[in-house]
């Protein structure tokens, strides 16, 4: 089943508006010193605006390695997001499961601090790509 224009710009604004919430509440996580929580919502924020390109140019992801990889090879690599975007994106994918589901250790306080301002840059990044 395709999705009508009206349907797919519908997609891509959900996805920015989950975005936009998640790192919000990652941002007050960070205030409230819960680093396994930040790094969760930093990554789904990424995670979703991602997808909100994708959704715009056709691409489908079925895991998260996919969506990781799929951003390199079609975005990161042919230029159109800065490439220590990718190399983020790489990181954020491995703190995330360290984050959700490592009982033995959790996200530091200085690894959470390395993530806020390249997951708000990607957001940026990726809305003024949107909106061109």
């Amino acid at each position: 089943m395709s999705l009508s224009q009206k349907e797919i710009e519908t997609l891509i604004n959900l996805h920015l508006e989950k975005a936009d919430s998640f790192l919000s509440q990652a941002d007050e996580m960070c205030n409230l010193n819960h680093w396994d929580l930040a790094t969760n919502r930093y990554y789904y924020a990424c995670f979703h605006i991602i997808h909100a390109l994708f959704v715009a140019n056709g691409i489908v992801a079925h895991t998260h390695d996919g969506l990781v990889s799929l951003f390199g090879k079609e975005f990161v690599q042919k230029g159109k997001v800065d490439k220590e975007l990718g190399r983020f994106m790489s990181r954020m994918e491995q703190l995330r499961k360290l984050a959700d589901y490592n009982c033995v250790a959790s996200v530091s306080a200085e690894e959470v601090a390395e993530l806020k301002e390249p997951a708000h840059k990607l957001f940026t990044q990726i809305k003024t790509i949107l909106n061109k």
